[in-house]
């Protein structure tokens, strides 16, 4: 099978064959949602824990997808899709980064497509920087070596101590309570800017938790508290979730629908399929990776062949 995947991501480098690639994706009912987090205005000068894409990348990512199929609404994409050789894409965008309004929406506006943003409402709660977001600062400013001896954890890769931290909460709290960073996020005016220019706004959580660590109540919880808070800001309700850490759990998908979500996205870079479950859809992170790569990419993942990150 392995074998199979890079014998497929090699010939689809041939742009023949990935135009093929694509429509056979397409005719099969596949589509793809794609996730982006934090757009900056050009290309990230120091490692960082979470993925940023320069706003040129973004667009010339978005100008690629519209070149090679339709992108829609994450509500249209989930519903039946028209039997076309043209694939379809969704756009989504996960926490309350300000360059979201300052950097991603120019593009989308002048772009002409829409796009879903799962955010937390932080700012409307008048809540700090999320652990992994200080966490961040913290590896670009002093080195994941200093961190990871700060934090006594045995790891020199960034992504492991993230994982380290994600399971256990007083790592996270203990970030948490020396984070002296100011992070601008999205506030009340820029939530509904982002409304009022066609954009969805779904829910991805206050605390952004593991889920699979909370208890049935604080789980609960979790799945309404500052949501309402964010619909006002948004001036409609929200529907639409995003699992924390991209994680489902199995409590919440059985609880999703009760609270009035219609769909829910994970990490989980596949095609979304015909009468998938809707509380399980997969996303695509494809980071800052050059056009070429990232085409390649699409049409591999449009046909569930590839699941590495």
């Amino acid at each position: 099978m392995m074998l199979a995947r890079n014998v497929a991501r090699h010939a689809f480098r041939n742009p023949s064959i990935r135009r093929a690639a694509l429509s056979v994706g397409a005719l099969r009912g596949h589509a793809l949602v794609l996730v982006f987090h934090r757009i900056t205005p050009e290309a990230h000068p120091r490692q960082a824990l979470i993925p940023s894409v320069p706003e040129r990348l973004l667009r010339q990512q978005i100008e690629a997808l519209l070149d090679a199929g339709e992108i829609v609404s994450l509500e249209d994409l989930i519903i039946v899709a028209p039997h076309s050789s043209r694939p379809r894409f969704a756009l989504t965008f996960d926490d309350d980064w300000f360059s979201h309004y300052e950097s991603a929406l120019p593009v989308l506006q002048d772009l002409n497509v829409t796009a879903t943003f799962f955010l937390s409402g932080r700012s409307l709660q008048r809540l700090g920087p999320l652990w992994f977001e200080t966490l961040d600062g913290m590896i670009a400013d002093r080195g994941i070596e200093a961190v990871a001896q700060w934090l006594a954890v045995d790891s020199g890769d960034p992504e492991q101590v993230a994982r380290l931290c994600e399971n256990e909460p007083s790592l996270q709290q203990r970030i948490e309570e020396v984070s002296d960073r100011e992070v601008q996020r999205l506030g009340s005016a820029e939530i509904a800017a982002l409304a009022g220019a066609g954009m969805s706004v779904g829910f991805h959580t206050l605390q952004h938790p593991l889920l699979s660590r909370l208890s049935d109540s604080a789980l609960d919880e979790a799945l309404v508290i500052g949501r309402s808070e964010l619909e006002v800001a948004a001036g409609s309700p929200i529907r639409l979730f995003a699992y924390p850490h991209g994680k489902p759990d199995p409590r919440a998908v059985t609880r999703l629908p009760a609270a009035g979500f219609t769909a829910a996205c994970t990490g989980r870079p596949l095609p979304v399929r015909p009468g998938q479950n809707r509380y399980l859809l997969g996303r695509w992170e494809p980071g800052p990776i050059d056009i070429d790569r990232f085409i390649t990419s699409v049409a591999t993942r449009l046909n569930g062949w590839s699941r590495s990150a």
